[in-house]
């Protein structure tokens, strides 16, 4: 009698620890928190620089994927920093295991390379006036890329790197008299909740 009541006990017991494995594997992992970086530097012909660099937590992100592109947001008020990846060129590698994997590096697109995967455009706000940068429209050749390290598939959670550099920019709230300056923008992003 007193091994058929350890077996009873024994086997609820562990049928009570396969259930509860098997509801938390049903439960969504809550999401990470998001945190993001945005400097912009203004690079002058004589060799000196502006440099802004914003505070993490004054930053705001967002990421939303459209039948045409991933779109991300990442900017401070009225500084913004807007990307759009060409979805048919996002790095998909579909695996029922992992989802999809769109890791890896992507190109600004240019005035002269219209057909590269990321179209880029950048609002820049300085002493009480926005400087408009439609950057992928109007420079010929734009430096450095998008690069994407991680994809959560699960909770939809997008990180990565950036950094932009054209040359030949006008100067913030400046005419076309002033020299040309060069503009750099770049920062990361991790745990950018991507809206699907």
């Amino acid at each position: 009698m007193k091994n058929s009541t350890r077996r009873g006990i024994l086997f609820a017991f562990t049928a009570g620890v396969l259930l509860t494995a098997c509801s938390k594997d049903n439960t969504p992992p809550a999401d990470l928190t998001p945190y993001y970086e945005l400097d912009n530097r203004v690079i002058y012909p004589t060799g000196g620089a502006s440099v802004a660099t914003f505070n993490p937590s004054s930053i705001q992100g967002t990421a939303v994927l459209t039948p045409q592109a991933l779109v991300l947001d990442l900017g401070v008020s009225a500084t913004k920093l807007h990307m759009e990846v060409d979805r048919a060129q996002l790095k998909l590698r579909d695996s029922p295991l992992r989802g999809a994997d769109w890791v890896g590096s992507y190109a600004w697109r240019s005035f002269d390379r219209p057909t590269d995967p990321v179209f880029v455009h950048y609002t820049f706000r300085f002493d009480g006036a926005t400087s408009v940068y439609p950057l992928s429209e109007t420079t010929p050749q734009l430096r450095g890329s998008l690069d994407i390290t991680a994809f959560d598939a699960k909770r939809h959670l997008i990180s990565g790197r950036y950094s932009v550099e054209a040359p030949n920019q006008l100067t913030p709230l400046a005419g076309s008299m002033f020299p040309l300056i060069t503009l750099r923008v770049s920062g990361k992003f991790d745990n950018l909740k991507v809206q699907m």
